[in-house]
């Protein structure tokens, strides 16, 4: 007789304790899924079976642990879902969703095989004096790098963050991938002369950091975290403590967008007590301790960080026009970071007014950047009653998302359009939201996230 599974209680007091629904479990698990290359089609109706005692197949396990862990703001185990393998366990066949490779895959980043990784919780971040390897041999005394190669993977450099900046992470993240593997990559093999190869190994930390922030971006995680660690590793070669130092402030703002405050916290720290240099780089990461400090309840500790990080800005010569592939940071950052730090800490009136200064702090290039701090306008004057202010907002942010190919701008339409809804009586907002059904991002098709 074959033996029928036990009801999982564990997953539902998970779903309790987060005060998630079986359908937005379902949703979150399709959004993690999306972020690795998978089109998932999970609902209600799945879930319930796990509730009810089958497992989902095993490619997903990380997916619902990964889901819980954003919404509670911790780890949750494999063990705590009570979704673990187990002698009894019975896959979930019934109920199995569509799984075709989603739009991620079109185009294969180097080194992938089965879409991108799924952001891992626990890898280890590289100590400094980690080594990289460089696979290969180096090359003979004629093979040396020359100044102009430097030169020209520096002036590439400028061009990728120019492009993600205006464009979004979406628009260039693979042609930048492939250049790190097929052109830059290849060059670290190469003899060179101990100055003009710390020129190169900062230049290669830098790029792989903006390969990671572009991942990031458009939501796939799990690669960008990926390239954080190869930037990591390139930092540790070159010795190089302050692009270790920013680096980890990204790893940062990564583990707070996916809910992982302790994470968060640990490597804002770890940036603060490794970065050197220039003022403008210390503020850069004070700013992002601040609201890591404010997300973990640290109301004195994020205080402290924001100040900080206006003191050193105060130091720093016009940082707004540095000419810098990682690290810019100017005053629309740091109020950005200053009104995200009063949301978190329970003053919305304080979030909105600094918030709406730092919009007009804003660098003109910096369009990406702009849209998502008006869709996040947009979003307070809307919690704060002020309908018509926000039906403004949200059409200057439909002006810039067009231009963009970005799972943050993706996200934050998508944010606008649901607390929109409640208003659709209204004439304004309709209009809104009628407008922003017809936009599409990137100047192509709508693309399912």
């Amino acid at each position: 007789m074959e033996r029928r599974p036990r009801p999982n209680q564990a997953l539902r007091d998970l779903l309790a304790e987060a005060g998630m629904t079986a359908a937005e479990l379902a949703a979150e698990v399709n959004r993690a899924g999306a972020e690795t290359g998978r089109t998932l089609g999970y609902d209600r109706s799945a879930v319930a079976h796990w509730l009810a005692g089958t497992r989902p197949r095993a490619a997903v396990l990380g997916l619902v642990t990964e889901a819980l862990s954003r919404r509670l703001g911790r780890e949750v185990t494999l063990r705590e879902t009570g979704l673990e393998i187990t002698a009894g366990a019975t896959a979930d066949v019934t109920a199995a969703p569509d799984e075709r490779p989603g739009p991620v895959s079109a185009v294969r980043d180097p080194g992938r095989t089965h879409g991108e990784p799924v952001y891992a919780r626990d890898l280890p971040v590289p100590e400094h004096s980690a080594p990289v390897v460089l696979r290969g041999p180096l090359g003979g005394p004629d093979d040396r790098i020359e100044r102009f190669e430097v030169e020209a993977a520096e002036a590439m450099a400028l061009v990728f963050h120019d492009a993600d900046a205006s464009f979004g992470g979406g628009r260039g993240r693979r042609a930048l991938a492939s250049y790190l593997t097929a052109d830059l990559g290849p060059k670290l093999h190469r003899p060179a002369a101990p100055a003009l190869r710390r020129r190169l190994m900062r230049v290669a930390a830098q790029l792989a950091y903006l390969c990671a922030f572009m991942h990031f971006d458009d939501h796939a995680h799990g690669r960008a975290q990926r390239y954080y660690h190869g930037a990591l590793r390139i930092a540790a070669a070159n010795n190089s403590l302050l692009d270790r130092a920013i680096t980890l402030r990204g790893m940062s703002v990564q583990a707070c967008q996916l809910g992982h405050v302790r994470q968060a916290v640990d490597l804002a720290t770890a940036a603060a007590d490794t970065v050197t240099g220039p003022a403008v780089h210390r503020a850069f990461v004070q700013g992002q301790l601040a609201v890591a400090h404010a997300l973990d309840g640290r109301v004195g500790d994020a205080a402290r960080a924001l100040g900080t990080a206006e003191r050193l800005l105060d130091r720093s010569p016009d940082p707004a026009s540095a000419v810098s592939v990682t690290g810019r940071y100017h005053q629309g950052s740091l109020l950005r970071h200053e009104s995200a730090v009063r949301e978190i800490l329970g003053d919305p009136e304080g979030a909105l007014r600094t918030l709406r200064v730092a919009e007009h702090h804003r660098p003109s290039g910096e369009r990406r950047s702009r849209a998502v701090v008006l869709a996040d306008l947009a979003v307070l004057q809307l919690r704060a009653g002020r309908l018509n202010e926000a039906v403004e907002t949200g059409y200057r942010f439909l002006d810039d998302y067009p231009h963009l190919m970005s799972g943050r701008a993706d996200k934050a339409l998508g944010d606008l359009r649901a607390l929109l809804r409640p208003h659709a009586r209204h004439p304004a907002a309709r209009a809104l939201l009628l407008h922003s059904a017809r936009v599409v991002p990137g100047g192509g098709p709508r693309r399912g996230r």
